[in-house]
């Protein structure tokens, strides 16, 4: 657990060197290059006053882009360990959950928030020279800061919670089952209305160390208005992403801006390298743009399949015009759009297929469905893709078959015909239907990204 390390009894000397140094970051612990142990947080209660954090959405583990602290993090905590060159030594969190909901996945939130918080953390920490620990728990259930926060408000049934969370002795089932037979079933309820919203978080500690003063940077001294150059207005320079994977540290990064994908390109090679039977290779190139939104889950997909096979000497056709418009949700979104989607398509074409002198159809046909897919990471940066898809749902079609020479005489005369025996005054053109229920594509399929929007990030 976390709090074990903070509870490393620690020397004099040492403790005497630790301060905050700012009350308005509590959660910023400084200590001096020398000291090795941080210094004991009196109990679990003390971490709770002293970590800060962030409040995620039932049931979800993304970071929402709107959280209040986020912004006072961004904006006044990063400029100011920026400002004092501090040095991170470690950084301590515990993700959690609210008690409802089964407890399998409430085990998976707390592990999923502690993740995103620490993902947060690393991106936005800069001059952060050393390697970095990061030392994560995780809560199921935090009946303990439950507990906090009812003394905090001083709730009249804080006791009543607080010896039955005492009698668990930790045990998080025990206290669930007790908590929902409290009070004639009543107690429960409340407690989820008033105090749940805030335990599904993730808190965290940050330690640091100041430079040592031998190289500490010189302060120069402030010159007047007079003495100040001018700002001159330059052109931004466009400063490529750098791709810096996590080792165990925080990265150092010196850009003040990073690109994020926006519009990707998509081929199928199914479609690419398609065979029928009857026919053989029907190759059909396929072409698909995807839009990324800045935030959110959703993304946006048309494409379009052309494909043109004619073997003259036999009659073999293949030439079809298809265009599809998907809307996709990933589950991981935040900007990120990467692993398993769900999606809803429609589409619509126009064909013309031959299978041989007597047998070929002509029309045009449209249908939609819904579509599962998975998308990974090919390369280090993420700008190529590989994923697999499959699609379900419905087709219908209106079509006339048609063969080669003249149906009614049997005469070969270089031309081909719809195949129809009756007569001519009583022939309508798109006279047969077809509808089809069921797997309506699969995709094996590479992304590529081919324009990039820009992103500011903060200091």
């Amino acid at each position: 657990m976390m709090l074990m390390l903070l509870l490393v009894p620690a020397t004099a000397s040492a403790q005497d060197d630790v301060y905050v140094h700012d009350s308005r970051f509590p959660f910023i612990i400084i200590t001096k290059d020398t000291v090795q142990q941080l210094p004991p947080l009196s109990n679990e209660e003390e971490f709770y006053r002293t970590s800060s954090g962030v409040i995620f959405k039932v049931n979800r583990t993304e970071i929402p882009a709107a959280d209040p602290f986020l912004k006072h993090y961004r904006d006044s905590v990063l400029p100011w360990i920026n400002a004092q060159h501090l040095q991170l030594r470690k950084v301590f969190i515990r993700g959690a959950a609210s008690p409802e909901g089964p407890y399998a996945n409430n085990q998976r939130l707390g592990k999923g928030r502690s993740q995103a918080l620490l993902n947060e953390l690393r991106r936005d920490l800069l001059n952060q020279y050393v390697e970095t620990d990061a030392d994560i728990s995780c809560v199921t259930e935090d009946y303990g800061y439950l507990c906090l926060l009812m003394k905090q408000a001083a709730d009249p049934d804080y006791q009543l919670v607080k010896d039955i969370y005492d009698g668990c002795k930790g045990d998080e089932l025990c206290c669930k089952q007790r908590l929902q037979a409290a009070k004639n079933k009543t107690l429960w309820p409340r407690l989820l209305k008033e105090y749940f919203p805030r335990l599904r978080s993730a808190r965290f500690l940050l330690w640091f160390s100041e430079p040592d003063s031998a190289h500490a940077p010189q302060v120069i001294p402030e010159l007047s208005e007079l003495q100040k150059p001018q700002p001159v207005d330059l052109p931004l320079l466009d400063i490529p992403q750098l791709d810096i994977e996590w080792d165990g540290g925080l990265p150092y990064t010196a850009q003040k801006w990073k690109r994020r994908h926006m519009i990707a390109v998509r081929t199928n090679l199914v479609h690419d390298f398609f065979y029928m039977p009857r026919f053989g290779w029907a190759f059909s190139p396929n072409i698909q743009f995807e839009y990324y939104p800045l935030r959110g889950h959703l993304t946006y997909n048309i494409g379009m399949t052309w494909g043109t096979n004619r073997k003259w000497d036999s009659q073999e056709f293949w030439q079809v015009r298809d265009i599809q418009a998907e809307l996709r949700r990933y589950f991981k979104g935040g900007g990120k759009f990467i692993g398993l989607y769900l999606g809803a398509y429609i589409h619509g074409d126009k064909y013309g297929i031959g299978l041989d002198a007597k047998e070929g159809w002509e029309g045009e046909g449209g249908g939609a469905g819904l579509s599962i897919g998975y998308t990974m990471k090919v390369n280090r940066k993420g700008s190529l893709r590989f994923e697999v898809m499959a699609a379900a749902g419905f087709f219908m079609t209106i079509f006339d078959p048609y063969v080669y020479g003249n149906p009614i005489t049997g005469t070969i005369n270089g031309k081909y015909y719809y195949n129809y025996l009756g007569a001519a005054s009583k022939f309508k053109e798109r006279n047969h239907r077809f509808t089809w229920f069921g797997p309506t594509n699969l995709g094996i399929q590479f992304t590529y990204d081919i324009i990039y929007r820009k992103k500011k990030l903060v200091q």
